[in-house]
C-alpha cells in the first residue's frame, strides 16, 4: 500500500468473494507506521465459501483501539 504520511498508522478492511461476487470474509489489520510511503502487508481471510478474489475494502487513519499497537 501507498500513504501520503507513512508516520501515522492505519486500519484497513480485506474481504474475499466468492463466484457469485457475495463477500464471504473480512478481516481487519493494521498497518503500522514506517518510514516508507509504500509498503507491502500479507494477511488471511477466513472465507465461508471458496474465495475466487480479495480486494481491499477500504483504510482510514481512524485506528479503533483493539488494532493499535501496546
Amino acid at each position: 500500500m501507498t500513504r501520503s504520511d507513512p508516520s501515522r498508522p492505519v486500519a484497513c478492511i480485506v474481504r474475499v468473494r466468492a463466484t457469485n461476487g457475495s463477500e464471504t470474509g473480512r478481516r481487519e489489520l493494521l498497518v503500522p507506521p514506517s518510514e516508507a510511503t509504500t509498503v507491502q502487508v500479507t494477511t488471511t481471510v477466513k472465507s465461508s465459501q471458496p474465495p475466487v478474489m480479495a480486494d481491499v475494502y477500504g483504510c482510514g487513519t481512524e485506528v479503533p483501539s483493539y488494532l493499535r499497537l501496546p
